[in-house]
């Protein structure tokens, strides 16, 4: 259908002039409804009043809210940095503290250590000194060793010629009041004992050695000549060698009261000798070495009959036959 278009009624001048002329820009919707043509024919409009739940609110709302929690989170991660920043600070400072105390330390470690350094350098040099000095007195010593030795087995040697016609008895008991008489009379008896009768004239001289008291002290005997000194050392063996072993030389075979006690005749040795000797016997037993004997003051060895006695000059002589059995 078409569109009608109707012309408006012409409105009155005065009325119209009127409206012109005295309402303003803000009158203008009650000027317009006070005009009894728009009253009648036309429907005044009006803006509704926005509500709070429309739309647009929401949205502003939510802009808001969105902003507010934006701020807020800005403001909460700035607060964290801050503090962030702050502990980082804090702990770059103690750090950088630790490391300035680690490298004070670490110089005084490497002053200490170039100390140490020059103490150890200085120690080894005096120990290579030293080193060089014990060398030296180890060899002077080796030295004054073999020449005190060289010198022992002479003074040996001396008082073994000087004493050459001695024989030693073990085991005679200490008589009281005791004089050289007494003991010329035992020696007498011993060589009586063994067949070989001597004269008061073959015994030159006969003494105790000295001693620990209480302890018996073996009987010296110095004969006139070597020969005779030989002579009853041969019989006395020879006899032991006869008889069985509870019948040997013994104290009463020359009339000692008393406890039976076996009597040792042997060539008169010195101090250091008999120690030799007594060593020289140990040595045997343990390697199996079937004589040990001494012959004018020398010390000898034999393994087993038909070989040839070997003469202990030293305990360093003994020390190298142990290493050679082995």
């Amino acid at each position: 259908m078409p569109r009608l278009k109707r012309t408006p009624p012409a409105t009155p001048a005065s009325t119209a002039n009127s409206l012109v002329q005295s309402m303003s820009d803000s009158d203008i919707p009650q000027a317009t409804t006070s005009s009894p043509y728009e009253k009648a024919n036309s429907t005044s409009r009006y803006k509704r009043p926005r509500q709070s739940s429309s739309p647009v609110n929401e949205l502003l709302d939510f802009k808001q809210e969105m902003l507010d929690m934006l701020n807020s989170w800005r403001a909460e991660e700035q607060a964290n940095f801050l503090k962030f920043s702050q502990e980082q600070r804090s702990s770059f400072a103690k750090l950088s503290s630790e490391v300035a105390e680690l490298k004070a330390q670490n110089l005084a470690i490497q002053k200490a250590n170039t100390e140490i350094e020059k103490s150890i350098n200085f120690i080894n040099n005096q120990y290579d000194d030293m080193m060089k000095q014990i060398n030296l007195l180890q060899k002077e010593k080796q030295i004054y060793r073999d020449c005190l030795q060289t010198l022992e087995m002479k003074v040996e040697d001396l008082q073994q010629l000087s004493r050459p016609s001695c024989i030693e008895i073990r085991n005679i008991p200490l008589k009281d009041n005791e004089h050289a008489k007494d003991l010329s009379e035992i020696v007498a008896h011993v060589s009586a004992a063994v067949n070989l009768p001597l004269k008061a004239s073959d015994i030159r001289d006969v003494y105790r050695l000295p001693g620990k008291p209480g302890t018996l002290r073996p009987v010296v005997a110095e004969f006139t000549s070597v020969e005779t000194k030989n002579l009853l050392l041969s019989s006395v063996r020879s006899y032991n060698n006869k008889q069985p072993k509870e019948s040997r030389l013994s104290t009463a075979n020359i009339g000692v009261l008393g406890d039976h006690r076996p009597l040792y005749v042997s060539e008169y040795l010195p101090a250091s000798s008999r120690k030799l000797f007594f060593a020289a016997r140990e040595f045997a037993k343990l390697n199996e070495y079937k004589y040990c004997w001494t012959v004018n003051g020398n010390i000898l060895l034999r393994k087993k009959e038909g070989v040839r006695p070997i003469r202990v000059k030293s305990e360093q002589t003994l020390h190298d036959l142990a290493q050679t059995n082995q």
